[in-house]
């Protein structure tokens, strides 16, 4: 494996480290049941993508084991249907959510300039995932910080999942 590669899925591992450190770290401490299940959810897919990266490095193949967009959504309808009441948002829980938005964004933006410099058509695919991953936890937390604020406003909303300002 080249330095550049090495350095680039060692940054990875660092970014999928840091977000589980953050959602364990605010599931623990949240009051908010909503908060708690989707940081919960979030914790341990960045589990499963550290393991992917570095079963990568070790064997150069991909497992591909996260969860896909439907599974997201799955969860997040579930979790939904679950808790129909307002809750209150700690000035934590909103922090967390901050961090949690801008944590996933640059991922997906760090991903996407490693799909770009790569040749290798497995590690685009790769990056790729990734990349998919990282949209996919971006929407969850931004839909999941819209509910808890105004379920109202949240139902009348349009349910389709879109990724706007990528």
């Amino acid at each position: 494996m080249n330095k550049e590669l090495n350095q680039a899925l060692n940054t990875a591992l660092d970014f999928e480290r840091k977000g589980q450190k953050i959602y364990g770290e605010t599931t623990s401490t949240t009051k908010n049941p909503i908060v708690a299940k989707t940081f919960s959810y979030l914790a341990e897919q960045e589990l499963i993508h550290i393991e992917e990266i570095q079963d990568y490095i070790k064997t150069a193949r991909i497992k591909f084991l996260g969860d896909k967009q439907e599974a997201t959504q799955k969860f997040f309808s579930t979790t939904v249907s679950e808790f129909k009441m307002k809750t209150k948002l700690s000035q934590d829980d909103i922090k967390a959510h901050e961090i949690a938005l801008d944590l996933e964004k640059n991922s997906y933006h760090f991903y996407l300039e490693q799909f770009s410099k790569t040749k290798d058509p497995e590690l685009k695919q790769f990056f790729e995932f990734l990349m998919k991953q990282e949209k996919n936890h971006y929407e969850l937390v931004k839909r999941a910080y819209e509910f808890v604020q105004d379920p109202a406003a949240f139902y009348s909303k349009s349910e389709d999942w879109i990724f706007e300002g990528w």
